[in-house]
């Protein structure tokens, strides 16, 4: 079966594009795995003359679970409805913990007079269980006597049932 010329040449094109573009991307691959390889040793060779700081390891106060009875209206009648909620505290430093627990009654209370205020139907979307860490977190940040302000940096919850 002889080859046409005509086939030969479609043939030997596709192959010429072929390894032009494979010849293209593996020259393209190793020109940014070159400049890789510089800027990490640029960036190496920075952090060699700063002194490297510890990351700072995050500080939790964990609270004892909160159990709040909120009333309702239903169908024209006040119903009580329950929240069980538990909370940490994500702290700036060990001294911040160590005032919080001395003043853990007054903490606890003020979160529970804070949980007392809600609205049960805010508390089921996200927005308001949002809104209930931004309140918590600026009611406990601030000054307790004559030690340094608390600053809670986070309010996680860890439990949150509504019943």
């Amino acid at each position: 079966m002889p080859i046409t010329p005509k086939k030969v040449s479609i043939f030997n094109l596709i192959l010429i594009i072929i390894s032009l573009l494979s010849s293209s991307a593996a020259g393209y691959f190793w020109y940014k795995n070159q400049s890789l390889i510089q800027s990490h040793q640029k960036s190496k060779n920075k952090t060699k003359i700063k002194i490297e700081e510890p990351s700072p390891i995050p500080i939790f106060l964990t609270l004892k679970p909160f159990t709040i009875s909120l009333p309702t209206m239903k169908n024209g009648y006040e119903v009580n409805k329950i929240i069980y909620i538990g909370m940490v505290l994500r702290l700036a430093n060990e001294e911040q913990k160590t005032v919080l627990l001395e003043y853990l009654p007054e903490v606890r209370s003020d979160i529970l007079l804070l949980l007392s205020k809600q609205d049960i139907n805010q508390l089921r979307d996200d927005s308001g269980k949002q809104q209930l860490k931004e309140l918590i977190k600026s009611e406990l940040s601030r000054r307790y006597d004559n030690h340094q302000p608390i600053e809670i940096n986070e309010v996680l919850f860890t439990d949150f049932i509504i019943r």
